[in-house]
């Protein structure tokens, strides 16, 4: 909620406004009547802008039902709707208000699905907020899963008692009598609670917590015996998330202090998954265990501050201190009885990390004259990991013991600094540039310094009120140190290996934006982005990457009863990377390109006093490809394609003043493919147990209709 500084217009709204109504009334009447003219003003036209219309309750309540034809996990997700049938669709506004500045504001969507929304906020104006928010969202992911294992959602998986082990997925003879549905999803709910309190009139202290719990299943790979035996697993969820955000604000016309506080605390309900092993092993290695997210907390202290030196020149500060805590108790290294002896250094990895950020400086801003103006902004922040290192000996597989390795506790020093001139060349063009530099100093990675320098460029102008152009180009480098291939002690890159985020780079990017209006009532607007990105110094890994965009969007508005919309966009991203197995002879080339193209179709039109009717549609088509070519000639994997269309109607039609009603119609069809998945089944890959997937593909209708009531 924003609030003026003054208390007199945030504490007594209501008296104020009706102060300013009497006001202009006295001055009226002050001039005094026109010879000849009524003694007595006529008020009749006369209508106060900011004058509350109304005090007490009024809003809407909108009741009735929905229904969807088909089940679909897709279509469901996030929206609540994945089984067919009916629902209830309840939603509704609330307000009230009354002349002492009291408030309430009740928002409710959904409430009969798993996706509902409440949001209630109330208070007096000037004096308090409180704010409380119910969300429930659903997410749902492995569309056609199946597994053999009991105990879904718990943190112990078995096999069915006749189950027949084997060394290959496919000889597992009583695999397909096993099957049963595995529901990957969860389901996140959330309380919110806040509350402002103003208690002078350059003070308010804020407070905003949330608890959330996450419950569900999601997929977990475990290996087997062999590093070429894997198990996909419906690992159980249950998340606990307590967060804080708390601050003492003061302000005035001129300047602005925040000292605030965040706090977030993850539990984790079950602390491993222990499952029965699929595939043929000895007595010692028939149950596997991992461990799952372990608890962990976070605490950081903040100070903001904004000062406006002159109406021409801004300084801004940023400043914040925080540590992250992780002290979980470790499980043992292996349920294996053969290594029950193997000790651990440590009973918990007593893991702390401090961050921190300073804007030093923040942003400084100054008008230099009626044309020209600087900005200048800095930026400094850290991670320094403190976790004790410690040497650890791990048991792969509950069955292979690799060489002692130590933890790497990683921690980085980022410093940035930017600034930029703008230029109002002439009336109708504005010119802008500027600089960026990065630098990034990192421990325990492959390259200890880098940095980035970026120069950028941009050109607007406005030839009349109806056509504007937008130009802008960067061009930006970076540079690393040695780079060093990294040795984790079991494993190590490639010497000739560069990961792209650490290794050189070059990139440029291009902006083109045009705005036209070449008629009353019609907008067009047309983007282009291009970016190019090379890795010349990467002798294996990542070699090149191109971005170009292309959006065409139009807006047209025939005087209040209609309104049209149009917009297609066209995406196209390409990757080239270069890679070896065990020597250079045996390199291989990469390549990747995705094409997506999106293009939308609206209307909305009041067809009378009392009825309004809209249209929307949306379609949307990607492809991706994928090509490695090596000694032997390699057949490219198939296509990977997405089919997407959408279409939804609405009427709305009101009855009287206090009814309406609301009819809606979506109809959505879908189709993809992922040769990665489609037509292999749960044993499609010998030495593999997976969930047997399948790329979702759907039509499905949703109908919706509701009577609203208007209250007042």
């Amino acid at each position: 909620m924003t609030m003026s500084n003054t208390a007199a217009t945030t504490r007594l709204p209501g008296s104020h406004l009706a102060l300013g109504c009497a006001l202009v009334v006295m001055l009226a009447g002050f001039s005094g009547p026109a010879k000849g003219q009524d003694q007595t003003p006529d008020f009749s036209q006369w209508k106060c802008e900011r004058c509350p219309e109304y005090y007490g309750w009024n809003g809407t309540l909108d009741f009735g039902l929905g229904w969807v034809s088909d089940d679909s996990l897709r279509f469901g997700n996030y929206r609540g709707l994945e089984e067919s049938g009916a629902y209830g669709a309840l939603d509704g506004d609330a307000k009230y208000r009354d002349a002492n500045g009291r408030y309430m504001v009740v928002r409710a969507r959904d409430l009969g699905l798993d996706s509902r929304q409440l949001d209630i906020r109330g208070g007096r104006q000037g004096y308090y907020e409180v704010r409380l928010g119910w969300h429930e969202i659903p997410t749902y992911r492995g569309y056609g899963a199946q597994t053999p294992f009991l105990g879904q959602g718990s943190d112990r998986l078995t096999l069915p008692a006749d189950w027949v082990p084997a060394r290959n997925s496919s000889a597992m003879t009583t695999l397909a009598d096993s099957l049963q549905p595995a529901p990957l999803g969860l389901q996140r709910k959330s309380l919110d609670l806040g509350l402002t309190l103003r208690f002078a009139s350059q003070w308010n202290w804020d407070i905003d917590a949330q608890h959330q719990e996450k419950t569900g299943t999601r997929p977990s790979g475990g290996m087997g015996i062999f590093f070429n035996d894997a198990t996909l697993l419906p690992a159980p969820v249950d998340y606990t998330t307590d967060q804080v955000d708390m601050g003492l604000n003061w302000g005035n016309q001129q300047a602005h202090v925040r000292l605030g506080f965040l706090g977030s605390w993850f539990d984790n309900g079950l602390r491993s998954l222990t499952w029965d092993n699929p595939f043929t092993s000895t007595e010692q290695t028939s149950v596997f265990q991992a461990a799952l997210e372990p608890d962990n907390e976070f605490q950081q202290f903040s100070l903001t501050g904004a000062w406006s030196i002159t109406p021409d020149i801004h300084l801004s500060g940023f400043a914040a201190s925080g540590r992250s805590k992780q002290d979980e108790a470790f499980l043992p290294y292996s349920i294996n009885p053969d290594f029950s002896d193997l000790p651990l250094p440590r009973t918990s990895l007593d893991g702390k990390v401090d961050v921190g950020v300073v804007n030093a400086g923040g942003k400084f801003y100054t008008r230099l004259n009626s044309r020209l103006s600087f900005t200048a902004r800095a930026r400094y922040d850290q991670r320094d990991n403190k976790t004790p290192v410690d040497t650890y000996t791990p048991v792969t597989s509950d069955f292979i013991l690799t060489g002692p390795r130590e933890n790497r506790p990683y921690s980085f020093e980022r410093r940035t600094y930017s600034a930029d001139l703008q230029f109002r060349a002439h009336r109708t063009l504005r010119l802008a540039a500027g600089g960026k530099r990065y630098e990034l100093e990192r421990t325990l990675q492959s390259v200890d310094e880098s940095d980035e320098t970026t120069w950028w460029g941009e050109a607007k102008w406005t030839p009349q009120p109806r056509a504007q152009l937008r130009l802008k180009y960067e061009d930006a480098e970076r540079d690393v140190t040695n780079y060093q291939a990294t040795d984790y002690g079991f494993l190590s890159d490639y010497p000739l290996m560069r990961k792209y985020n650490q290794a050189d780079r070059s990139r440029s990017r291009f902006l083109a934006e045009a705005y036209l209006t070449p008629m009353d009532g019609l907008g067009v607007s047309l983007n282009l982005i291009q970016a190019r990105d090379d890795y010349t110094e990467s002798a294996v890994g990542l070699q090149e990457s191109e971005l170009d965009t292309y959006t065409l969007s139009v807006d047209y508005a025939l005087a209040d009863k209609l309104t049209l919309y149009g917009f297609l966009s066209h995406d196209r991203i390409t990757s080239s990377l270069l890679g070896v197995n065990t020597s250079p002879t045996n390199a291989w080339n990469g390549w990747t390109r995705d094409r997506i193209t999106t293009a939308g179709l609206g209307l909305t039109a009041i067809l009378n006093e009392r009825a309004s009717l809209g249209l929307d549609l949306v379609s949307a088509q990607s492809d991706g490809v994928i090509r490695i070519t090596t000694n032997q000639a390699e057949p490219p994997f198939p296509s990977l394609k997405t089919d997407l269309f959408n279409a939804r109607v609405h009427f709305d039609f009101e009855v009287n003043e206090q009814w309406s009603y609301l009819l809606a119609a979506e109809y959505e069809d879908y189709s993809s493919s992922d040769w990665a998945i489609d037509g292999l089944g749960v044993a499609g890959v010998d030495p593999l147990l997976t969930f047997g997937m399948v790329s979702p593909e759907y039509s499905i209708w949703h109908l919706r209709a509701q009577a609203r009531y208007r209250f007042r």
